[in-house]
């Protein structure tokens, strides 16, 4: 049941994201930031990272990335206005929005389309836990993640770059101020956005503690997504000039989808081919059940896990390094039951966390290929220390706090 209803969650978070992008509702967040005040580098970067985070949390990675570069594009810009436009920091504005859009992935489950793979796997497979992964139970420590490793990405990227202390005023207003966009419809967005939240949040507890009443609650939760469908397609909302009009056309879910991105994304689809040909899950699988054997630690064993997933992940299509890894992985579920669960979750969270290259994740590549003046060998450079310590923290907390957070829900 847990499972449709997550699928219900998927189709209205990628309606709302549509709205953001047509109605520029996060360039319209950044004005009220940074507007009327002078903000530091240092400042300006923590804000892209923690909101590509945030608002990736809502909305599918890949679709935050295509809502804020925009963005990116009128930062680096006004950035070169004031005489600090480089290609070191007109890279560093670029990585901060790649790295929150996919840390931001893996704090809820409608935020990356590897978290409905796991869930729908999960049932498939009829792993035991698979009840226990609500919305409200992942963002519970999905949530907690994010801000973690958001905090940490920043730090990195601080070390890395070393912006200085320039501050800088960007003109904003006249870029808004020229949309032609209504202010109202707007507000309705972002209240549609935050208002999704909460029920999604409220719907997902109901399924967990009301067992007995879950056909009630999924029929529900089908009638909520009608009601959500309407006011984003159907319904005419009251805008500044007294006309009425929709949130989103039809023809606007499936616009501005940058034709670079989707080389790079075509690349690692070709690169994923030619490694399946050549066996590479048949080895990978052959040298974990020789490590297993030899009675090594288990949580040694997810940590290379997580290496591996997050550093294929930079050559080959995220999604098929999440199949591929399955395949490895389940061989030993037999040995020791808890691995099934453990094992994919991590390898989810880590197939979403890649951030050296271009074709790591579609996030990665949609990005790289929307900008321009950007150097490869900065975003190489922080990616490789990044992934590294995305490895050991998803690694650590899946083995250590998930397992705590759960239990917390779900008294066994």
């Amino acid at each position: 049941m847990d499972t449709f209803q997550v699928f219900f969650f998927f189709v209205i978070s990628y309606l709302l994201s549509r709205v953001f992008v047509k109605l520029k509702i996060p360039e319209l967040i950044v004005y009220y930031l940074f507007e009327k005040r002078h903000v530091s580098i240092q400042k300006l970067t923590y804000i892209l990272i923690l909101g590509s985070a945030l608002i990736s949390t809502i909305i599918a990675n890949v679709i935050t990335v295509l809502t804020l570069m925009p963005l990116v594009v009128l930062l680096q810009k006004e950035i070169k206005s004031f005489g600090e436009f480089t290609i070191k920091m007109n890279t560093l504005l670029l990585l901060c929005v790649i790295w929150g859009a996919n840390i931001g992935g893996i704090g809820m489950v409608t935020g990356t389309t590897t978290n409905g793979v796991l869930i729908g796997l999960y049932e498939l497979y009829k792993v035991p836990i698979a009840k226990d992964f609500t919305f409200i139970s992942w963002a519970a420590w999905g949530l907690p993640l994010v801000l973690l490793l958001s905090g940490l990405g920043w730090l990195i990227l601080m070390l890395i770059f070393k912006p200085g202390k320039q501050t800088h005023k960007p003109d904003f207003g006249v870029a808004l101020a020229s949309s032609g966009l209504s202010r109202k419809m707007q507000r309705v967005g972002f209240f549609l956005a935050a208002s999704f939240i909460l029920t999604a949040s409220g719907l997902s507890l109901l399924l967990s503690i009301l067992d007995k009443h879950k056909y009630t609650i999924l029929f529900a939760t089908i009638i909520w997504t009608l009601v959500y469908i309407y006011l984003l397609l159907i319904h005419k909302w009251k805008a500044e000039d007294n006309k009425r009009r929709k949130l989103l056309e039809f023809s606007d879910t499936l616009q501005d989808i940058p034709k670079k991105g989707l080389l790079w994304i075509g690349i690692a689809i070709l690169v994923t081919y030619i490694l399946w040909q050549l066996k590479f899950h048949q080895v990978m699988a052959a040298w974990f059940t020789g490590w297993l054997n030899a009675n090594h630690s288990l949580f040694l064993l997810y940590w290379i896990f997580a290496l591996l997933t997050t550093f294929a992940s930079e050559v080959v299509s995220n999604s098929a390094v999440q199949v591929t890894m399955f395949m490895v992985l389940f061989p030993m579920t037999r040995t020791i039951p808890d691995m099934s669960w453990q094992g994919m979750l991590i390898i989810t969270l880590c197939s979403s966390c890649a951030f050296m290259t271009p074709l790591a994740t579609p996030s990665n590549g949609l990005a790289f290929g929307s900008s321009s003046k950007v150097s490869l060998k900065y975003m190489m450079m922080a990616g490789f220390i990044m992934n590294l310590v995305c490895a050991t923290l998803i690694s650590a907390w899946v083995y250590f706090v998930v397992p705590i957070t759960l239990n917390w829900f779900f008294i066994k």
